[in-house]
């Protein structure tokens, strides 16, 4: 299990997983690749499955709604992809991400100061062909600067959620790291059999 998490869950994330039944709790799968041992973790989705290779050397743990991803050797950092339920279609329009920025900085660390908003990217990774929206702030907290990024991503019924908290100097390197990770992520669909369609079973592929 990993140490208590030093970074306080986004208070606006529901408690229920989405998209049709999003359970990140990791079921893990090892493979070696160019005589590299590749983890990579399983999540279950209604009657499919989610495939996602976390960054190498990074511990993770998780539930229902939220992955933990701890960096080795980088006191203060974490990520974290957290689901949360959509009660209707919702995209990303100018009103929507001016909400989610301020949600975002609201549940920054208590006592944080010097907030500034340093990085608004869309489309920053197109997950399973849906457009998302990244935002960086830097903020000041127990007397060290810090940057925590999030990239959304609105899917049918469900919002994804990846967030990565460090401090200034370690930051844009766990960045590369983990947005690299995110490319691996996509979705295998049950198979589908039948006396006209043979078993076929889809491969896997970045995004």
């Amino acid at each position: 299990m990993l140490p208590r998490s030093i970074i306080l869950p986004l208070l606006f994330l529901t408690t229920v997983a989405g998209r049709g039944g999003v359970d990140l709790t990791p079921f893990v799968n090892e493979y070696v690749a160019q005589g590299i041992k590749v983890q990579q973790l399983t999540f279950k989705e209604d009657k499919g499955q989610i495939e996602y290779e976390p960054p190498s050397g990074w511990k993770f743990d998780g539930g229902p709604n939220q992955l933990h991803l701890v960096p080795p050797q980088k006191n203060f950092a974490e990520a974290v992809v957290a689901v949360a339920q959509l009660n209707k279609p919702q995209s990303l329009d100018e009103n929507t991400i001016k909400l989610l920025e301020q949600q975002f900085v609201a549940n920054l660390p208590a006592g944080s100061q010097l907030v500034k908003i340093e990085e608004e990217v869309p489309n920053s990774v197109l997950l399973d062909g849906n457009a998302g929206f990244e935002v960086t702030v830097s903020y000041q907290s127990m007397g060290e600067k810090f940057l925590r990024s999030a990239l959304f991503v609105n899917l049918r019924d469900t919002q994804l959620i990846f967030r990565l908290s460090a401090r200034k100097d370690d930051f844009q390197a766990l960045h590369r790291e983990f947005k690299a990770s995110i490319f691996s992520w996509h979705w295998i669909e049950p198979e589908q059999s039948g006396p006209e369609t043979p078993k076929t079973t889809n491969q896997a592929s970045a995004q």
